[in-house]
């Protein structure tokens, strides 16, 4: 069986495909080579993968909003961000040792996960609204009916996986950020949708979440399926899922997803769902960045599970 690795990144304004694919394919080979050596860093350069890029509609939308972005400055920020992970090693992210490290990174806070919590505990308030439509337009914007962002972003991921589940590829998914929803709201529509009646029964072997907030209320009142009852609020076509979420990153303010999908378990719908916490070492334009994408793909916990996925 072919295997493939997906990749689709998160929320905010992204660089060229071919940049951040760069930038994210440089991360994931350096923690699997930091932590497994040249072997499984040359299983990585052999495997098939792609990028999921909605970056073009997203940038767009964020520029329409009004938002400034200078891409050349971004760019070389992402790189200087990832050259700095390089320097750590594997010791240096994990337990006491990675606690310390991330709590004296510059500007380090927890307010904004503060504040998503506050809002996750009172939902329906002012609070909620007001720091979803600051803090994060572009998920606002991706459950807007009156709006195609949220369709023109789910077709990006919708046609290479319809692909690859109809080849019976081995497929893991990394994906990070609003790209966790994006990501469950196809399968969900592979799961029950008369037009992907073909690839129904097909599962991906392995789904990594990264950042992610489906187990946000709002988030979850607007997911695909969530109005649905009993086993058909959630799809049916992952055999694992893992979670991956990092100290103060607000946008995955509730770190654990195993106890809000508890019923997919308890129906045999997945195999597990398993949360690790980690600490994100990844330092953006100065400040901490406990969300961003690749300080996630270069932790020695997400090099674990794609060098296991990868084989000996």
């Amino acid at each position: 069986m072919t295997k493939q690795l997906v990749f689709i990144h998160g929320r905010n304004f992204k660089p060229s495909k071919p940049e951040l694919e760069e930038i994210w394919y440089a991360a994931l080979r350096h923690g699997l080579f930091r932590d497994f050596g040249d072997a499984k860093a040359e299983q990585f350069d052999d495997v098939e993968k792609q990028l999921v890029y909605y970056g073009n509609h997203s940038n767009e939308f964020l520029r329409n909003e009004g938002d400034k972005y200078d891409a050349q400055a971004d760019l070389a920020d992402r790189r200087r961000s990832l050259e700095a992970l390089k320097r750590w090693d594997r010791a240096a992210f994990l337990n006491d040792v990675g606690k310390s490290n991330y709590e004296n990174l510059p500007g380090k806070s927890s307010i904004r996960e503060t504040l998503a919590d506050i809002g996750d505990r009172w939902p329906f308030t002012a609070v909620s609204e007001r720091f979803l439509s600051r803090a994060l337009p572009d998920m606002r914007q991706y459950w807007n009916s009156d709006a195609e962002f949220g369709s023109a972003v789910r077709w990006e991921m919708t046609e290479p996986l319809s692909k690859a589940l109809g080849e019976d590829q081995d497929i893991l998914i990394l994906s990070h950020s609003l790209g966790t929803i994006i990501t469950y709201d196809v399968l969900w529509k592979f799961s029950y949708y008369g037009e992907w009646q073909q690839i129904r029964e097909k599962k991906v072997s392995v789904w990594v979440t990264l950042g992610s907030p489906l187990g946000d209320e709002t988030t979850k009142r607007n997911l695909k399926g969530a109005s649905a009852s009993g086993a058909r609020k959630f799809p049916h076509n992952v055999v694992q899922w893992i979670n991956v979420a990092a100290e103060d990153d607000y946008v995955s303010h509730d770190e654990t997803l195993a106890d809000d999908y508890r019923k997919m378990q308890n129906w045999e719908m997945v195999d597990s769902i398993v949360d690790h916490r980690i600490y994100n070492l990844a330092v953006r334009n100065g400040k901490s960045n406990p969300h961003h994408g690749a300080g996630y793909l270069i932790h020695p916990t997400v090099s674990k599970i794609v060098g296991d996925w990868l084989g000996s």
